[in-house]
This record gives C-alpha cells, structure tokens and sequence, in this order.
C-alpha cells in the first residue's frame, strides 16, 4: 500500500525529505542551516518544510542511529499530525563530549509515516485484574 504525503518548502533554502533506500522504513530530514550544538547543549532547527497526509496517519520524528551512536546526537521525540500544517522543526541534543556541527544539507533526523487507530476514551468505575496489577516501576526486578 502507498500513502501519498505531500511537503511544500517554506524557503528556497529547505530540503524535500527523501528514503536513502527502497526499503527504508524512515524517511530523511535535512537541515536547511548550519549550527553548532556544545556538549550538554541543544539546538532547535526549524526544517523549513510543512506536509499534508491523510487522517489515521502520523509521521514519528526519530533520531539517526548513526549520529546517536558516533556523536552521542539525539533529537526530542515528536508527532506531526496529519492536520498539522505549519513548519516541522526538531530538537537536537548533544550528549557527546566535543561539539557537533552541523551543515546544511545534513541528514539530521529521520520521520516515520505510522498507522494510528482511532481510539475512543471510555470512563468506567473497575478495570479487570492483569497479571501485573498495580505493580510498576522495577516490579520486574531490575
């Protein structure tokens, strides 16, 4: 199945995402700035880029593995809505030890289109018994 999403650029400057791969499940997002995040520092980059995709749908922004795991580069975990039509932006965070730069052009996050059930909340006075229960944080042990 192909669901369609369709990006405008909002300046000259900004990248349209694209798949490296075929069968890649992210798309990449580039910067269309250059900045420099010091360690323990981060930075908000605004891709300069708005979308439209069906309802049911969401695009997850994740961070790059490789930037995470060489330069200790994440980014702030976000949804874009499928009604949502203003400019993404993403949040970097440096949790190396040198600082990181930047180049425009740069792959710097990467956008998954996710599937999302309609959900109906429901109030009710009993919930049924889990396994698990009401045990939470290290009921597991570690």
């Amino acid at each position: 199945m192909e669901v369609v999403i369709r990006f405008k650029r909002l300046t000259d400057r900004a990248y349209l995402p694209r798949f490296a791969f075929p069968d890649d499940a992210c798309f990449d997002l580039f910067s269309p700035v250059e900045a420099s995040i010091p360690p323990g520092e981060s930075a908000i980059i605004d891709l300069e880029i708005a979308s439209e995709f069906p309802r049911g749908y969401e695009v997850v922004l994740r961070p790059r593995s490789g930037m995470g795991i060489k330069h200790g580069i994440i980014i702030h975990l976000g949804t874009i809505d499928a009604g949502y039509r203003g400019s993404w932006v993403v949040r970097l965070f440096n949790l190396g030890k040198e600082v990181y730069k930047i180049q425009r052009g740069d792959r710097i996050a990467q956008g998954a289109l996710r599937v999302i059930p309609r959900v109906r909340i429901v109030e009710t006075p009993h919930l049924s018994p889990s396994e698990r229960g009401e045990r939470g944080l290290g009921s597991t042990g570690k």
